[in-house]
């Protein structure tokens, strides 16, 4: 709860001199910065009328006149400068009074940021820095006027400050900026969202981005750019309203954008304070004293990491830390059929489970492991051999084969080679369990075992192979169609929606009695029927009849009540996996359940206490640009219309599809990087698929 209605921050009043006093200013801090050493005497003069000429032009910018310098301070420049900043952050602060209907800007308070700073150079700030520029490079000051507009010397004349209170929220800041900002290299993996970040020998640390222009590509009232080659002072009329300002000027002027955690704009605001002269500047430094300030900075973000960590704690020990107890119905069935299975089962799940966090903890080797997995296996099969009913029988080659899929999943511990001998014996299995099962479809709860059964089988085999995704020749060697091959993907997959589509009302309430199963079993068909549905490979009658059993499938299991029934089960604390989490929100996006915004902030807050694979917020991104290009939706009421009837202005389509396009780019980047192979060719197909760009390797390709 905020106990504060306002905050005002109190501001030292700035000074304006005359600019005939600059003159003295000048040489001193030309003496701080050892001028001296590095340009003759007899240029010295010279140097000083340069950077004067410089400062009339400031001083033309920032509107300082005469009366102006006789207020001492009381009365306010009106120049373009001023009104320029003023009407960034009067921008800012209209578009938070219409939150939530500002879309944009409700994304950028979801991100984290609790802050916004704006500030132009002054006087003083102005002079060193200019200086420092004409020792490196004395071309640049023979264009007084250029040196501060948009490509000139002087790129951080406007600044802006965004902060926001944990570590983890910076990527979605950097996301959310772009909305506002025009700026390259947003879709460089090795970047964050256009953001590079700075850490200096004083301990300042913080994300920054250089060369941005104010650029709010939602904004229809801001379509209007001036040519920079008009002369700047000739286009400027006090009279002109904040929105005109900066309709007229946001192309002249660059704008550096910061990010800082709320850990590092608390160090910066004490150091630059108190000691960012000795620190940064010239004569000066002192050695000594910037050591003990990044002494405390490092301090400090230990502190942070501490605090980021603690929230981490306290939300996931909301959730329950227990064994897994497997589907409800699962254990129902045991029972029903033998009152000492369930137990039996559920000291083996235990087992099983032990063995993987004692091979997490490095306290037994790889071969050990493997070793005794494969007795884990070897047992249950013997186990289940034992069996007089076929449906026990059944379930404990599952929990055998279950105990192989764990096997195969292990890809930070074994060289791909293993891995693949593993996959091969998991699959092997389920379709043996599954070949089994449709030899004697009279075994008791056939169907929800066949399901499960199918669903576990296409699982593993969409992380090592293009599941239903059949692209011919070329993409999968012949080992890896041997593995998982599209013949028997596709034959699965049109069992599974045969078996769904035939549940009975009884048997569906048994499949429901487990809330979060039942959810994961129809979300992960209908993710196999999203792949299916990219490449058409079948002939045109079998294609047509796989539609038709998918649009059934659909028509009774992917309702608005989805939504309603997962948000209850967070609420319950049911699920677990922040994973699965995004990939829901995912599937209810895809479906026009849920806006993109509400998705977002959802996925935002999960954010806090769990990783989130790169290939989730991937699909996120896919589902946004489906949702908001692809269907032209803004609102859910927009679904209920045709599509010829939405009426989404073009400005608004250009910008969702730019955002999402270039944000999916970047993620196939780092996808590439850090997942495996099928991930990322599952991604690529499916981005080409639906935005018809191709997706090229070539980091600095136009065509991109």
């Amino acid at each position: 709860m905020h106990s504060y209605i306002e905050i005002f921050n109190i501001t030292p009043t700035p000074e304006y001199k005359p600019l005939t006093a600059l003159e003295p200013m000048i040489r001193k801090s030309m003496q701080d910065q050892n001028t001296s050493a590095l340009i003759e005497r007899e240029s010295l003069d010279a140097f000083t009328q340069k950077i004067l000429r410089c400062m009339q032009v400031y001083y033309r910018l920032v509107g300082i006149d005469e009366t102006v310098t006789s207020g001492k301070g009381t009365v306010v420049p009106q120049g373009i400068l001023p009104r320029f900043t003023e009407g960034l952050i009067a921008y800012f602060q209209r578009l938070k009074e219409q939150v939530p209907q500002n879309k944009e800007m409700a994304i950028l308070q979801y991100s984290g940021v609790t802050t916004i700073k704006i500030r132009y150079k002054y006087t003083d700030s102005v002079i060193k820095k200019l200086i420092k520029l004409g020792l490196k490079e004395p071309a640049v000051l023979d264009e007084p006027l250029h040196i501060f507009l948009k490509g000139g010397a002087l790129h951080d004349l406007v600044g802006m400050l965004f902060v926001y209170s944990s570590p983890f929220e910076s990527e979605w800041v950097a996301r959310a900026l772009y909305s506002f900002f025009d700026y390259e290299h947003r879709t460089d993996d090795h970047l964050l969202y256009g953001f590079y970040s700075v850490k200096r020998k004083s301990g300042y640390k913080g994300l920054h981005c250089d060369h941005t222009t104010f650029y709010p590509r939602f904004d229809t009232r801001l379509g209007v750019k001036c040519r920079e080659e008009d002369d700047i002072f000739s286009l400027y009329d006090p009279g002109m309203n904040d929105l005109e300002v900066l309709n007229t000027f946001r192309t002249f002027f660059n704008v550096e954008i910061q990010m800082h955690s709320a850990f590092e704009s608390l160090w910066a605001g004490m150091e630059h304070r108190n000691s960012y002269n000795i620190q940064a500047k010239g004569m000066g430094r002192s050695e000594k004293i910037a050591a003990q300030w990044s002494l405390l900075s490092d301090t400090m973000q230990n502190l942070e990491m501490q605090f980021e960590r603690l929230q981490v704690d306290t939300e996931q020990s909301r959730f329950d830390v227990g064994y897994r107890h497997g589907y409800t119905f699962v254990k129902s069935v045991l029972e029903r059929l033998d009152d000492k299975a369930y137990q039996v089962y559920l000291d083996y799940t235990k087992r099983s489970e032990e063995l993987e966090e004692v091979l997490k903890s490095h306290e037994i080797s790889r071969s050990d492991y493997v070793t005794q997995s494969n007795l884990l296996a070897e047992e249950l099969e013997e186990l289940a051999a034992s069996q007089t009913h076929p449906t026990l029988e059944i379930l404990f080659l599952m929990q055998s084969a279950f105990v192989r899929y764990g096997l195969a999943n292990h890809r930070d511990y074994f060289n791909s080679v293993d891995i693949y001998h593993f996959v091969s014996i998991a699959l092997k299995k389920y379709l043996a369990i599954y070949e089994k099962l449709k030899a004697d479809e009279t075994i008791y709860k056939c169907n929800l075992l066949t399901i499960i059964t199918i669903l576990r089988y296409q699982q593993l085999a969409q992380q090592y192979g293009l599941g239903l995704i059949h692209t011919g020749e070329g993409v999968m060697s012949d080992e890896e169609r041997a593995l998982v091959g599209y013949e028997t993907n596709l034959k699965l997959f049109k069992d599974v929606l045969t078996q769904m589509n035939e549940l009975t009302p009884e048997e569906l309430l048994e499949i429901k009695a487990d809330d979060a199963a039942f959810l994961k079993i129809i979300h992960r068909t209908d993710v196999l029927a999203r792949e299916w549905e990219l490449l058409v490979n079948e002939s045109p009658q079998e294609h047509a009849q796989i539609g038709k059993a998918v649009a059934n499938f659909r028509a009774r299991y992917i309702t608005p009540e989805l939504l309603e029934h997962f948000q209850i089960l967070l609420e319950n604390n049911k699920i677990k996996n922040v994973g699965y989490v995004v990939r829901f929100y995912t599937t209810l996006l895809w479906h026009g359940f849920i806006l993109p915004m509400d998705a977002l902030k959802q996925i935002i807050r999960y954010s806090a206490y769990d990783r989130i694979k790169t290939s989730d917020l991937f699909f996120y991104e896919l589902a946004a640009y489906k949702f908001l290009v692809v269907d032209r939706c803004e609102s859910l009421e927009d679904r209920k219309c045709a599509k010829e009837e939405r009426v989404m202005p073009e400005v608004r389509i250009s910008y969702f599809e730019e955002f999402h396009r270039q944000n999916m780019i970047r993620q196939l980047f780092k996808i590439y990087k850090n997942e495996p192979r099928f991930t990322f060719l599952r991604a690529k197909f499916r981005f080409e698929q639906l935005t018809g760009t191709a997706f090229k390797m070539d980091h600095f390709s136009k065509n991109m």
